[in-house]
């Protein structure tokens, strides 16, 4: 139990969700639906309050998930390193500025701390936030929007034998069929974060306000010789302009384990009848759905935060990581929430391992711990950052060789939502 600014943070029990429930009301606002389960997703043993009484009403509240984050292996290829998904924070709006928010961070950091977790993450709400905690903006998304009925023609990708099957999110089966397809992407994907079964069957449910003005949520799946290889979720909307139908369909959710899967999903999305616009979710400009769609341009794409990265523990992090190149630099690393990670570090890899001790010597490169956040995917370049006043290099070609050791070949994707 911690204590600060005249809060307590204190675990939240079963017989108290209704409470959580009457917050996130309040603190998210919207139109009431009586079929929103609210957060029964969450995990009760990582589940927290604010409240200046140790009891309700609650003045914030908090919750996390223990996930696996994919990033690059320390043999080359990827790996998959335990990551702590930092979601469900709210702060009751008569409580604001009195500092909820971090006293409830201060909680969460130090509680990690204590559990020696090395990293951890989120997807922020708002992106004046979580900067100030350590938070880092380590991935991208792009929302796309094509035309439907655009020709999608690659003849360099075999989709013969793979079929596509349309069924309704909420059907019997549909979400444990999806989870089993993420666990068995999570391993080949860069930034990829696995989700519990449970926060993954909340991500199914539809609810009567969703449908509000479209149908029921539908989930299309690619499969294979019986064997689910990707699925897709996505809603259409009816519209009708001068007897024209001008429907559209959003998708935000298209998870493959192969390019062929993929492209067999990205054509039955376009393809739909009465359906004259199609917005698509992709992890990187270098997604194969931007260029099979045309490129930039033609996709009107809008790029957008997706994964923040929190180094919670300097040397165990950047140890569990791969390096693309050799390097033998001092870090002198700012951090004012994690104090335990303020200092110098030696930071020396080869051969794409890495050891990372205390050091007194000079520091070769000074940076705040968002900055590795950041670089830590290899989403964000750490001499981009030096230009934009970020990163400090005190000795010349240290940053170059940093951020060459950081590199990846190809740019984290999108996570998941949690």
């Amino acid at each position: 139990m911690a204590e600060q600014t005249g809060y307590r943070v204190v675990p939240v029990t079963a017989s108290q969700l209704p409470e959580v429930h009457r917050l996130d009301d309040v603190t998210w606002f919207g139109e009431p639906d009586p079929d929103d389960l609210h957060g029964d997703a969450l995990d009760l043993t990582r589940t927290y309050a604010a409240t200046r009484t140790g009891e309700p009403p609650f003045s914030g509240v908090y919750s996390s998930f223990d996930q696996l984050l994919t990033v690059p292996g320390p043999g080359g290829g990827l790996t998959q390193v335990p990551c702590a998904g930092l979601t469900w924070v709210g702060v009751h709006p008569d409580e604001r500025r009195r500092g909820v928010l971090s006293t409830m961070l201060r909680h969460h950091l130090d509680d990690l701390h204590e559990q020696r977790c090395a990293l951890g993450s989120l997807h922020a709400s708002e992106v004046g936030i979580y900067g100030r905690f350590g938070y880092g903006q380590a991935s991208f998304g792009l929302e796309l929007t094509a035309g439907g009925g655009a020709e999608v023609d690659v003849p360099e990708v075999d989709t013969t034998g793979i079929r596509t099957e349309l069924v309704a999110t909420a059907d019997e089966g549909v979400a444990e069929r999806a989870h089993a397809v993420q666990l068995a992407v999570a391993g080949r994907h860069l930034g990829h974060v696995t989700l519990t079964e449970a926060h993954n069957r909340a991500r199914f449910r539809d609810t009567a306000m969703q449908q509000r003005g479209g149908e029921r949520a539908r989930a299309l799946f690619a499969v294979r010789d019986g064997e689910d290889l990707g699925y897709a979720m996505f809603r259409r909307t009816q519209r009708w302009d001068q007897s024209l139908a001008s429907g559209s369909l959003r998708c935000w959710d298209l998870t493959a384990a192969e390019p062929a899967a993929r492209l067999a999903l990205l054509r039955r999305l376009v393809g739909f009848d009465l359906v004259s616009s199609v917005s698509l979710p992709a992890g990187s400009l270098d997604d194969e759905v931007v260029w099979w769609l045309g490129g930039p341009r033609a996709v009107r794409a809008r790029v957008h935060d997706a994964l923040w990265v929190r180094v919670l523990d300097v040397p165990a992090a950047l140890t569990q990581r791969g390096w693309a190149a050799d390097v033998d630099v001092v870090l002198e690393v700012g951090d004012e929430r994690c104090p335990w990670n303020a200092g110098r570090w030696r930071l020396v890899a080869r051969d794409g391992a890495a050891s990372c001790e205390p050091s007194t010597t000079a520091a070769d490169v000074r940076l705040p711990v968002d900055a590795l956040g950041s670089a830590y995917l290899g989403g964000r370049s750490l001499a981009a950052m030096a230009t934009q006043g970020l990163v400090t290099e005190l000795t010349p070609g240290a940053v170059s060789a940093l951020t060459r050791a950081f590199a990846t070949e190809r740019p984290p994707s999108a996570a998941l939502m949690f």
